[in-house]
């Protein structure tokens, strides 16, 4: 039936980011070739640990907070496209950006691990289970959904690998892109926690993997939209990492971010 349902199929179609018409062959993810060749895609970061494309003065500060996650990469640079893209998919609800991110988080994850398995000298470097940023209910109630759950459960599904709400965002904050560094550092002090069942789901993963990882630290990858100073995933990977001082197993937290500002 797909064939015929091809055959039916309008050949022209609109790029779903510049409207433009063009062939239904040529699209990408419902994107065209010339949209789809603008990705301003982070290939090669120039931070290890937080993943920026450009020089980066944050990671290199003296005597700032202590730093729980692994590192963090991106896709893309955050630009005044990728902008409007963000916009339309979490600010207007257009679900059918959903796939095209995704398919973008899922080419740098690709990336993420062929760069740790080759640098690391790690060959079986992976991710044990994929989370996600929580939203408060307020910000859910106003856009209807946590655009970094959809995300992180359609990489999760794409990859093949395990996705558990492992975090609960114990109060509501205003957003982040009108306060300064220090201002998010200090606003996202004590917002997530995780609850026993939450614990219980990463014990379950952890019995579950072969004996001979028995030494390995198990590694969670927290997926959110943005990443900007880095202080909510910072936030996230403290009670992360608390797990697994609970459960008596080193726990080693990633982060993988749609754009990296």
């Amino acid at each position: 039936m797909e064939p015929f349902h091809r055959l039916l199929a309008p050949s022209v179609v609109n790029c779903l980011t510049c409207g433009k018409m063009v062939s239904r062959s040529t699209l990408k993810v419902g994107v065209c070739l010339h949209c789809y060749d603008a990705i301003p895609w982070i290939r090669e970061p120039r931070c290890s640990i937080c993943g920026r494309h450009i020089g980066c003065p944050d990671c290199t500060r003296t005597g700032g907070k202590e730093t729980y996650f692994q590192s963090n990469r991106s896709a893309v640079a955050y630009n005044s496209m990728m902008r409007d893209w963000l916009g339309q998919y979490k600010y207007r609800g257009n679900e059918k950006y959903s796939e095209l991110l995704v398919m973008m988080l899922e080419k740098a994850l690709v990336n993420m691990r062929n760069e740790y398995r080759q640098n690391k000298g790690t060959e079986t470097w992976n991710i044990d289970i994929i989370t996600c940023v929580p939203v408060s209910s307020i910000r859910l109630e106003e856009r209807g959904f946590n655009q970094a759950e959809v995300l992180a459960v359609g990489l999760a599904d794409k990859m093949h690998l395990t996705y558990k709400e492992l975090l609960l965002r114990e109060r509501h904050t205003n957003k982040q892109s009108f306060k300064n560094r220090s201002e998010r550092i200090r606003d996202m002090e004590n917002v997530f926690n995780t609850d026993r069942e939450m614990m219980n789901s990463v014990h379950n993963i952890l019995l579950s993997r072969p004996r001979s990882f028995a030494n390995i630290p198990l590694r969670i990858l927290v997926i959110d939209d943005i990443y900007t100073t880095g202080s909510t995933i910072n936030a996230c990977a403290r009670v992360l990492k608390e797990i697994g001082e609970r459960i008596g197993h080193p726990v080693e937290v990633y982060s993988l971010t749609w754009a990296r500002s």
